[in-house]
């Protein structure tokens, strides 16, 4: 039976990717562009004042937001920080999670906890409230730099994420060490970077590709939480002097949700638009983490003895 799931994400994650690549070249219009607010005269019975929000058209697609601002050229100038954030956080995790995993799985040195209770007692508080008390004194009104403080944003996730993925792989590993063959290569005499490398690493790789898909949905949607409470990836700017106003420097897609959360009840197409494309990009990776869950198991009930 032919695993659809696997297909669909792959081809929906790809288009996903391309259009954060290609998203400022094919944009309608340049990223500051407003459209002006003015006065129409068509004759003595059709004239008046048009202005922002302007609601979807030929001119704009999805239409406007409060200022003027083309919401399609938004979400194609954000969508770069959005995918590539989620990607590149969820990345290093595994790589750092999932290397030092199996070095101590295999290693077996559980009788120095000294590693395991730190990375123990992270992973016990949530992920959210470590990054708002950490990022709510520095991503609104930042004095630094739009990538500065992606970096940084992006490293304390990275920080915060590393634990669960230590967690799964050191007991995965801690499992696979008992087995015959990891036994039979320690008896010829294969040194730890060599079973790592040749047979831990080959057989977990299924395992890495799962965890890897997974955990950019979690970043994602720590990402979207943030959103919700204005803090914003890549900065947040505040204005004051009436209702205080938050808005998206990147306009990275989970921050333009948070800064029109109040548009739900008028001009609802300024939330739903970027809303609709965040859940979008949320279940293309979720469809491809099933997909690919399901070929493992096929593989497995293939091939029992792996």
């Amino acid at each position: 039976m032919t695993n659809w799931r696997l297909w669909i994400g792959i081809i929906t994650c790809s288009l996903i990717v391309l259009l954060a690549i290609l998203g400022p070249v094919i944009a309608p219009y340049e990223k500051d562009f407003m459209e002006p607010t003015g006065y129409y005269y068509n004759g003595p019975e059709d004239f008046g004042v048009h202005s922002s929000p302007y609601p979807p058209s030929k001119e704009h697609i999805f239409g406007t937001d409060q200022w003027g601002y083309d919401i399609l050229t938004l979400l194609l100038y954000g969508a770069k920080y959005t995918v590539f954030v989620g990607i590149g956080v969820a990345l290093v995790r595994i790589i750092v999670g999932g290397l030092l995993g199996m070095w101590f799985g295999l290693t077996g040195r559980e009788g120095k906890k000294n590693s395991n209770s730190i990375f123990g007692l992270l992973g016990s508080i949530p992920a959210f409230v470590i990054l708002y008390f950490l990022l709510i004194g520095i991503t609104i009104n930042s004095e630094l730099s739009t990538l500065e403080l992606i970096f940084l944003q992006a490293f304390i996730m990275i920080i915060i994420g590393v634990p669960g993925v230590y967690a799964a792989i050191h007991s995965k590993t801690n499992e696979l060490k008992k087995d015959l063959y990891i036994t039979a290569a320690r008896a010829l005499g294969a040194g730890r970077f060599r079973i790592l490398w040749k047979h831990l690493l080959p057989h977990l790789k299924g395992t890495f590709l799962a965890m890897f898909v997974k955990e950019i949905i979690i970043v994602l949607t720590l990402i979207g939480q943030l959103g919700i409470f204005n803090l914003f990836f890549g900065g947040t700017i505040l204005r004051l002097g009436g209702p205080p106003v938050y808005i998206s420097i990147s306009r990275e897609w989970a921050g333009l949700i948070g800064q029109w959360r109040s548009f739900v009840y008028d001009f609802q197409w300024i939330l739903i638009v970027p809303l609709i494309a965040f859940l979008l990009l949320l279940f293309s990776f979720y469809i491809l983490s099933r997909g690919i869950e399901i070929r493992q198991k096929a593989i497995l009930q293939k091939y029992p003895h792996i």
